[in-house]
């Protein structure tokens, strides 16, 4: 009997070890670091320190003095959805994240638990564009990648990861989302898209021209040099005034009056001759 109850007590002084080795107290962690104090303030407004702790492995997207300001003045309910999506339910250290290779990986954050996610809200996108290049962002499509992933600040193996991200992932339906940071001082700005020029303005001669042709256009085409004109006057005459048909037809033709005179003439010098016969 007393050989049972020392295996019972052996047995949940073993559970209470296993508890506490992998709980964790996210506000006294993060308070270590003055760099995330207004981040860890956050945390326990909206009571998500309490719910982060009571898991055993999570990834923290943390966001320094200077960056989580641009969402602390939101509502509060807004700032909960915003924080709870920098919430990863997996442990993720930068050696990991440097293993993932050139692709992409959707990660589950605390706000899928919540039942409340339209479509991919309470998912995340790592994506790692190159050596030492990692970026996140909502996972809903279109949503842009717009935070950095800038360095480690916990790393507690396989329990708790803290990393420093540059912006707030804001998913689409959560208010307004943030924009990336504008670049460090010293870098080159963007190059201007190149102005279309002008077309150069029609000299006087290139205008006459284009009258001239619009006046040609308009204008009937030439008859060819060599071809006669129909029914156009000989230069320098005058053409005859136009007869009437029944004047043309009435009028004899002088050939026709030469022979009557002929005849005429015949006939007298036929009867002169038999008068005087």
């Amino acid at each position: 009997m007393a050989a049972k109850a020392s295996l019972l007590f052996v047995f949940a002084f073993l559970l209470a070890l296993s508890t506490t080795s992998t709980a964790f107290n996210v506000t006294k962690v993060l308070g270590q670091y003055p760099d995330y104090g207004s981040f860890n303030d956050l945390l326990s407004q909206t009571k998500l320190a309490e719910e982060i702790s009571h898991r055993q492995t999570i990834t923290i997207l943390a966001l320094d003095n200077a960056s989580i300001s641009s969402i602390a003045s939101r509502p509060s309910d807004e700032v909960k959805k915003i924080l709870m999506n920098h919430v990863v339910l997996d442990y993720f250290d930068t050696f990991k994240i440097q293993k993932l290779g050139k692709k992409s990986v959707i990660l589950t954050t605390l706000y899928q638990t919540t039942g409340l996610a339209q479509g991919q809200q309470g998912f995340l996108n790592i994506t790692k564009l190159g050596p030492g290049e990692v970026v996140f962002g909502s996972a809903v499509k279109g949503a842009p990648l717009v935070s950095k992933l800038l360095g480690s600040v916990v790393s507690q193996p396989f329990n708790l990861s803290v990393l420093h991200v540059s912006t707030p992932i804001v998913a689409p339906g959560f208010g307004e989302a943030v924009l990336a940071p504008p670049p460090p001082p010293g870098s080159p700005p963007p190059s201007p898209a190149p102005k279309k020029a002008a077309p150069p303005a029609p000299s006087e001669e290139e205008e006459a021209d284009d009258e001239e042709s619009e006046a040609s256009d308009g204008a009937p085409s030439p008859a060819p040099a060599d071809a006669p004109a129909a029914d156009a006057p000989t230069k320098g005459k005058t053409p005859p005034a136009p007869k009437d048909a029944d004047e043309e037809a009435a009028a004899p033709s002088a050939s026709s009056r030469v022979a009557s005179s002929m005849a005429v003439a015949a006939v007298m010098g036929l009867v002169a001759n038999l008068v005087a016969f």
